[in-house]
């Protein structure tokens, strides 16, 4: 049997999300999961990107997420993981979360990118010629090999834009980064969470996108399915299962561990 895992969890520390890390892994335990993995909104030292804990709530997090592990020693096994976004300047950083601070995982979660030096958030694209910078940023991370998996890779399709060839583009340079380094991209069930709604393509949850996950086929890519979980109740519910329904009824290379 496949193993029940989940390594996209989020708790009350990034301010959108309810729960601590203890009662996370005890929703976990009840669900029987194999694994759970804690990616929190990362920190950065300089900056306040928002929607994210503090920098000086990071050892405090990893310490917490430790003190599970050993909790559910033998019983479960969880994993410390940040979901943060790639930003070059930041190289440093990365090294020390997984060289110094020995997180198990990095997720990429690529809210926001560099475009010539300033910051811009994927959730105000204007066009879709932006679907194609944040494609771009997101080949150019997961190149550096710092990232296990790749967190909601179709999230740009929550905008209301209508589909056009440069939407194809920035699928097509998506899954050409995750087949060429082997990173496995996850089918998301904060979107399905979200509900249906009407887009210029039609009815439809924000993401997944199917058109991206036809090409993620395709393409044979490793596909983790992650909850995204904003709060304990949403470990293992409705969404989360029903993404993992539709994951395999897709045909895609569905994967469980990281």
């Amino acid at each position: 049997m496949a193993l029940k895992s989940n390594f996209h969890t989020h708790t009350k520390r990034c301010c959108h999300a309810d729960g601590t890390e203890a009662e996370y892994a005890a929703e976990a335990f009840e669900k029987k999961l194999d694994i759970l993995g804690f990616s929190d909104h990362a920190p950065f030292r300089d900056t306040d990107y928002g929607y994210r804990m503090q920098y000086k709530e990071l050892p405090e997090y990893v310490e917490a997420v430790q003190a599970e592990c050993e909790r559910y020693a033998g019983k479960m096994r969880i994993l410390s993981g940040l979901e943060i976004e790639y930003l070059p300047r930041y190289i440093d950083y990365y090294e020390y979360l997984l060289n110094d601070l020995k997180l198990d995982y990095l997720a990429l979660g690529e809210h926001f990118f560099d475009v010539n030096g300033r910051v811009f958030n994927v959730f105000f694209s204007e066009s879709t010629e932006d679907f194609i910078l944040y494609a771009k940023a997101i080949s150019e991370a997961l190149k550096t090999k710092y990232f296990s998996f790749l967190a909601h890779p179709d999230i740009m399709f929550l905008n209301y834009l209508a589909w056009d060839k440069n939407c194809d583009r920035a699928c097509e340079i998506i899954v050409d980064a995750a087949a060429q380094t082997d990173i496995p991209v996850e089918y998301n069930a904060n979107g399905i969470r979200r509900g249906k709604q009407e887009f210029p393509d039609g009815l439809r949850d924000p993401y997944p996108h199917p058109k991206f996950w036809s090409m993620a086929k395709d393409a044979g890519l490793k596909v983790l399915v992650g909850s995204d979980c904003h709060c304990p109740s949403q470990i293992y519910d409705r969404s989360m299962q029903s993404a993992i329904r539709m994951a395999n009824s897709l045909g895609l290379n569905v994967i469980y561990e990281i």
